[in-house]
């Protein structure tokens, strides 16, 4: 009876230490993943900047690739027209009457003035002043900024300048008067220069106002680029430039 009941206490306490060995094993083991999955999120927040830099350089290839396909197959030119050089914004202005932006891209990289500037998600402005490493950006937040725009829906021509109206808005002139507008209603670069290619997103009707004495209309605009939080361009340059203006020809 005494041999049974130590073999009973034996079998109880080799339990209970296997109970309370695996409880640490995992309690170790949930604090180490913790550790871990901390350490992780921390280092990827500061590779953000790398990670976005790789994705802005894709995003250049790709648009580069993209410009092969802007003209059919059998067309006379089979080249690229434009080609996009990536960029980050130094500094950059918005409460001012001439807002301008400076991107970390100069001489060196190919940049040139009077070469036009994009963002993801539409026009931002044009090259003015350049240096070895460095470009000075005249913003569409500009009151000596003229962009010239199309309807989307109907290609009616007309102009886009700034009139101090924030960095959210800005005014729409010269719209045809017989043409019907609506809010909502899309405008996009028309090609008429050789700064931007056709089709580029500039902005959506906000407001449309009608004067019946004149010909032309004007229109509150939103603009599609978020102006106050913006970090990354690309740069647009036209591989013509230097043909078309031999020629004194404005597209």
């Amino acid at each position: 009876m005494f041999l049974l009941l130590e073999i009973i206490c034996i079998i109880l306490i080799l339990n209970s230490l296997s109970y309370h060995n695996r409880k640490f094993v995992s309690f170790s083991n949930s604090i180490s993943g913790n550790l871990h999955s901390t350490s992780s999120n921390i280092g990827n927040y500061f590779n953000l900047k790398n990670e976005n830099e790789l994705l802005i350089h894709h995003n250049a290839l790709l648009m580069n690739e993209l410009e092969k396909y802007r003209f059919p197959v059998d067309s006379v030119r089979h080249d690229e027209t434009f080609s996009y050089i990536p960029a980050h914004v130094i500094s950059n202005s918005l409460n001012k009457v001439n807002n301008f932006i400076l991107i970390d891209k100069g001489r060196f990289d190919g940049i040139e003035a009077d070469m036009g500037v994009i963002c993801d998600n539409g026009v931002v402005g044009k090259v003015v002043n350049v240096s070895n490493h460095y470009a000075s950006v005249m913003s569409m937040l500009n009151s000596s900024s003229i962009t010239s725009v199309r309807f989307a829906s109907n290609q009616n021509i007309a102009s886009v300048v700034w009139n101090s109206d924030g960095y959210k808005f800005s005014t729409v002139k010269d719209i045809p008067a017989h043409l019907k507008i609506n809010k909502g209603d899309t405008l996009v670069t028309s090609g008429y220069s050789n700064t931007f290619p056709a089709g580029i997103m500039v902005g959506t009707i906000e407001e449309a106002s009608f004067d019946e004495r004149s010909d032309f209309n004007a229109a509150k605009m939103r603009f599609s680029t978020d102006f106050s939080t913006l970090q990354y361009v690309y740069v647009v340059k036209n591989n013509f430039k230097a043909e078309i203006d031999s020629l004194c020809i404005t597209r």
